[in-house]
């Protein structure tokens, strides 16, 4: 790889890269910061830091990815933005495997990372996950969220485990990575992990293309990124709850749906209890087994030798939840929960019977994962999916249908005033079409043109000439000139005075019917503010549970009936203060009228 002749070859670009590459090189080389870099020379197994003074250039660059780099594999460190994030899994790393790939991937694709590629680093085997964006992206953002994501699902983020890139240091230039493309480098198939090109393979041209087309196709948009950050809170925030919940033994209750009977598991005396709490007994449960989880739920371990009954009993109970203590299921699709849970409750009351927990142990804890992601054998290859809100079709397709009338109806009454000539106000529009006005806002670009137009006609233009000195006026300030006389058959100017009486006629009857519906409409709307006002009126600042409850029971029901989403939003906020105000108390909140602002 290094040169032995005794004077070095200058590195000629267009032998490697000719001229119709080089916007291809341009985009590759404009990936990487150049300052503070670091290289390995081909003599020594260690990294060293070049000066932060110097630049990389783009021939360093290109020597490198063409595999006749005089000296040295070449690196580079994150600038302050990067429009690409490389997790680095070595070869001896618990998750350089099919399993371990697969597990970092399918959390990808959960957080909305879809697109990502797999390459071979080096000659050492280790493995980067390259992830590349659209536009650049906050190297100590980027660098957080993927952090944050790995360890809240349990990876562990170390040096020779998994790694991340960019990797900005706090107090210091951060870490370096190794750049693709040079000796050693290859693509790998994500499925079979099988190496399907090696860079030795390839000439400069045709790794570097390779490369490029790997960028361009298997592109994140920018945001995707903001959706990644936003999983990352959603999950954070949800393991705080869980976290919370742990040593708070009121719990908000949910319904499990009974589907159909199944043969009864347990001994008749535990069966007889679970249906004291369920009614009925829920499809697949095992009552000798949800007992003991309720009684490890409460009380925690008592003796030794129980951690593994624990966790099998804990993960069946909190399935399966406890209606009676206010416990909520955690089923499908909600394994993540269900053992931070578990995980809080067994550190929480171990009591000490457990050396492993005791001492901080991993391994303590590592049989909660497989059981909480445990499911029966008729359930295995099936996604588990949470349940999501999805609106309605009937309402998506009511919602267009009155966006299609208003949109006509404001077209015929632009048409209306453009054929008589007149000038319109946002007022007017409003009478004529009965729209609201966040409607007519919403729609602007099928009146407001008109309304300019029109308003226009009706100004005089300013000359900007002072003429008052001369006695004379502007062209604009004179009077019209004499148009000549049009002759009209008496018959048609009568037609079409008739004509314009019937629809004036009809646009008073229409006036008129729309006043009645917005006086009763008002009419209807005070009530509502009425009743709303006399219960916000009660000061509940020191009430007792049972008061608030009932309060926001109350208000929750005025809430179905809102006039309008402003007015749904506004009472909204009430609601959440009053839930606040109750879940310090450590009261549970459970309405049962489910709440969508009214469709505007």
């Amino acid at each position: 790889m290094a040169g032995n002749s005794a004077a070095p070859v200058k590195f000629s670009r267009l032998k490697y890269f000719p001229a119709h590459t080089k916007e291809t090189a341009e985009r590759f080389v404009s990936l990487f910061h150049r300052y503070a870099y670091i290289y390995r020379p081909f003599c020594s197994g260690a990294w060293i830091s070049a000066n932060e003074q110097w630049s990389l250039t783009d021939t360093e660059i290109l020597k490198a990815i063409a595999c006749v780099h005089p000296k040295a594999f070449i690196g580079t460190r994150s600038g302050k933005a990067s429009k690409y994030a490389v997790l680095d899994i070595d070869a001896g790393s618990r998750y350089h495997s099919k399993e371990g790939l697969q597990k970092i991937t399918s959390l990808l694709e959960k957080a909305g990372i879809s697109e990502y590629n797999l390459y071979r680093s080096s000659e050492s085997g280790g493995w980067h996950l390259y992830i590349f964006f659209d536009a650049p992206v906050s190297s100590k953002d980027l660098h957080r969220q993927l952090y944050h994501l790995l360890k809240l699902h349990d990876f562990e983020v170390a040096k020779g485990t998994l790694e991340i890139f960019p990797h900005p240091g706090e107090n210091s230039v951060g870490q370096g990575l190794r750049l693709p493309l040079q000796p050693g480098f290859a693509w790998l198939n994500s499925n079979s992990l099988a190496v399907s090109e090696e860079r030795d393979e390839l000439s400069p041209t045709e790794a570097l293309n390779k490369f490029v087309n790997d960028m361009e196709c298997n592109v994140n948009p920018y945001h995707q990124f903001h959706r990644l950050k936003a999983y990352v809170e959603q999950v954070a925030s949800t393991k705080q709850v869980i976290v919370a919940r742990a040593a708070n033994s009121t719990r908000m209750a949910e319904i499990i749906p009974i589907r159909r009977d199944l043969p009864e598991e347990g001994s008749a005396e535990s069966i007889k209890e679970v249906k004291s709490v369920f009614k009925k007994l829920p499809p697949g449960i095992k009552c000798d087994v949800w007992l003991r989880g309720r009684q490890y739920y409460n009380h925690g371990l008592s003796g030794p030798s129980q951690r593994a009954d624990a966790v099998l009993s804990l993960s069946h109970y909190l399935f399966y939840g406890d209606p009676e203590r206010m416990v909520s299921p955690l089923g499908y699709g909600y394994e993540d929960e269900r053992k931070w849970l578990m995980e809080e409750l067994l550190r929480a009351k171990h009591h000490g019977q457990s050396k492993d927990i005791s001492a901080g142990h991993s391994d303590g804890l590592k049989q909660i994962e497989r059981a909480a992601n445990w499911v029966p054998p008729h359930r295995r290859g099936q996604e588990a999916r949470k349940y999501e809100f999805e609106v309605p079709v009937v309402w998506v397709m009511a919602n267009a249908k009155r966006k299609a009338t208003a949109r006509q109806n404001i077209q015929a009454a632009v048409a209306d005033f453009e054929e008589m000539g007149q000038p319109f106000s946002t007022r007017d529009l409003k009478l004529k079409t009965c729209c609201s006005t966040d409607t007519l806002a919403k729609h602007a670009d099928l009146w407001k043109h008109a309304q300019e137009r029109l308003s226009g006609v009706c100004l005089a233009a300013d000359p900007g000439e002072y003429n008052a000195g001369v006695q004379a006026t502007a062209k604009q300030s004179q009077p019209a000139a004499p148009l000549d006389p049009k002759i009209m058959p008496p018959g048609r100017l009568a037609a079409r005075r008739i004509v314009y009486e019937l629809k004036m006629r009809d646009q008073r009857q229409e006036a008129q019917k729309h006043e009645a519906a917005v006086r009763a409409e008002k009419g209807l709307d005070q009530e509502w503010m009425d009743r709303v006002n006399s219960l916000l009126k009660k000061d509940l600042s020191g009430g007792s549970p049972a008061q608030l409850k009932i309060q926001i029971n109350l208000l929750a029901r005025e809430l179905l009936i809102a006039p309008s989403e402003e007015d749904w939003r506004w009472l909204s906020g009430h609601i959440s203060s009053l839930k606040e105000q109750l879940l310090a108390s450590g009261q549970p909140v459970q309405l049962v009228i489910g709440l969508m602002p009214p469709a505007s």
